[in-house]
């Protein structure tokens, strides 16, 4: 099988958000669109994870913070693999991120083939552009052939995303758990979120749609600083980050690309007014699931019902906002036991996993 891997060609300067994402683009993009749109749905299931073409490109584009570069690995005509890299440009400068796509279509040996083939020229790439350490995300599993350093999740070692890293000697370093909430079975939200509000009774909740208000700007820069550090990552080398204001606006923007908005809830302590918390879900412009971004609450105010107040009154909001929505998708490290308390304990089940590897000194 002859596999030629080039650069994919510019992201186009605007998608109009209401385009059939079959016409209107070059067939690259339209390819592109749909082996992401398939290979989500193998990984989590029809319909969890989509995107329109608008909010797919959105996803792609490089900021200030971050630089993005894509690989396609074509098979003739044929689009069968993607291979994505992030790097950041303020912290973890020494680190790239990538991520591979397979055509799921494809049988289980080409799938093998194109995927060693990406991943080579990902440490390649990686080596061109001074990164000496490699992270990596594959389909990952609760038990396996090969167990996270964390003690918690696995991966199976002849996965054709995993073999080739496994091959290179890269380590698996922390295993996520995706975990679904079907709003539509919960009916006991409004009493939950009312003895939460007791519970954390010296606590107010502010609450906004889309950028961050004036007055909460720095709190939540604090706040997503803290989120680097306090959110386990286990022997992954990304370091803590530092938030200024335009970081906070790229993030803003990047987030809510492609016609997506955000949805926060944030609690302000009220003998100091800080923000000792906050929650984001990222709603989509069209199906049916929102997405869970990060949920933080610092150590000085924990052990008041925080964390699962905050998620319950974003799911109050979303049913009003958006009942279209009745679905909401999150992430947890697997060792994580208190956020993944907090989410079982608000109706989330688990639906897949995903792995972190990890190679330092690849250059």
């Amino acid at each position: 099988m002859q596999i030629d891997i080039r650069p994919a060609a510019p992201l186009p300067d605007a998608v109009d958000p209401r385009l059939d994402p079959a016409s209107g683009h070059d067939d690259e993009l339209r390819l592109a669109f749909d082996l992401n749109e398939r290979a989500n749905a193998a990984r989590s299931g029809d319909g969890l994870y989509t995107n329109t073409l608008a909010e797919f490109v959105a996803l792609l584009r490089s900021n200030e913070t971050e630089r993005i570069h894509r690989l396609l690995a074509w098979c003739g005509e044929r689009l069968a693999g993607v291979l994505t890299m992030y790097t950041t440009l303020i912290d973890s400068t020494d680190v790239v991120d990538l991520g591979v796509q397979l055509d799921p279509a494809l049988p289980a040996l080409e799938q093998a083939a194109i995927a060693e083939a990406l991943v080579a020229r990902g440490i390649d790439e990686a080596s061109a552009l001074g990164r000496s350490t490699i992270v990596a995300s594959t389909v990952g599993a609760r038990t396996g052939g090969v167990s996270a350093r964390t003690g918690h999740g696995a991966a199976d070692p002849t996965h054709p995303e995993v073999a080739p890293l496994v091959a290179r000697g890269f380590e698996l370093e922390q295993v996520y758990r995706v975990s679904v909430a079907d709003l539509s079975q919960l009916g006991d939200l409004e009493a939950w979120h009312a003895a939460g509000l007791e519970r954390a009774s010296g606590y107010d909740l502010e609450r906004w749609v889309g950028e961050t208000p004036g007055e909460h700007r720095e709190g939540m820069r604090m706040l997503h600083e803290r989120m680097s550090v306090d959110a386990p990552v286990a022997g992954l080398a990304w370091e803590p980050e530092s938030w200024d204001d335009a970081r906070l606006a790229a993030f803003e923007q990047s987030k809510q690309g492609g016609g997506r908005s955000l949805l926060t809830v944030a609690a302000r302590e009220r003998t100091s007014g800080q923000l000792a918390g906050f929650s984001t879900l990222i709603l989509p412009t069209t199906g049916g699931v929102a997405r869970q971004h990060d949920t933080l609450v610092t150590q000085p105010h924990r052990g008041h019902g925080l964390g699962m107040l905050l998620k319950l009154d974003n799911m109050l909001r979303l049913r009003e906002l958006r009942p279209e929505l009745t679905r909401i998708v999150t992430w947890n490290a697997e060792e994580n036991r208190p956020m993944l308390a907090v989410n079982e304990r608000c109706g989330f089940e688990p639906i897949a996993y995903e792995a972190q590897w990890q190679r330092k000194d690849a250059r």
